[in-house]
């Protein structure tokens, strides 16, 4: 709850360092491996090779968590599919799931604090795990974009410089 305050606040401190954004994949599926199986979603990742850049390792572990956690509680026990990619010095991660979706009506509010998709009552949280994604990814110098259709899946489409903004680097001295 205290960087999520410290999101609202703009007051996050960010620490880079040259990270392999497909060893942060790695270990986040690694951890997921067991949430996976009990949803009964396997979760596949496709990547041409290393993506490096200059991120805040941390920080990218929970933008990749925070997805596919998602992705396994709305995916409905189908596949997930993470795919990650570099083009013109930037990182590309999508996150795919053929799950429930997410109602046109919801999409433009789902990156907010407190904001759900889905009741409580079936799926539970509090609602910040989109939230915490979008801050974090901006504050890294990117952008982050959903695309869904109800019935069918939603897909987080999550873009980063390689190299940090000059406002992120200058928020790096910790």
């Amino acid at each position: 709850m205290l960087d999520v305050s410290r999101l609202h606040a703009g007051r996050l401190k960010l620490h880079l360092e040259r990270v392999d954004f497909l060893a942060v994949v790695g270990e986040v599926v690694e951890r997921f491996i067991e949430t996976a199986a009990r949803t009964g979603s396997r979760v596949d990742v496709r990547a041409e090779g290393p993506v490096e850049g200059m991120w805040d390792r941390s920080r990218l572990d929970q933008v990749v968590a925070n997805l596919l956690g998602n992705a396994l509680k709305f995916g409905e026990g189908r596949p997930i599919e993470i795919s990650l990619s570099r083009w013109e010095g930037t990182a590309e991660l999508v996150v795919e799931d053929h799950g429930i979706g997410i109602p046109p009506e919801r999409l433009l509010h789902i990156f907010e604090r407190f904001e759900r998709a889905v009741p409580t009552r079936h799926y539970g949280g509090f609602g910040l795990g989109l939230y915490i994604v979008r801050s974090l990814t901006e504050a890294m110098g990117g952008t982050v974009r959903v695309d869904s259709t109800p019935g069918l899946g939603s897909r987080f489409t999550v873009v980063l410089p390689c190299q940090p903004l000059k406002e992120a680097a200058g928020e790096s001295q910790a």
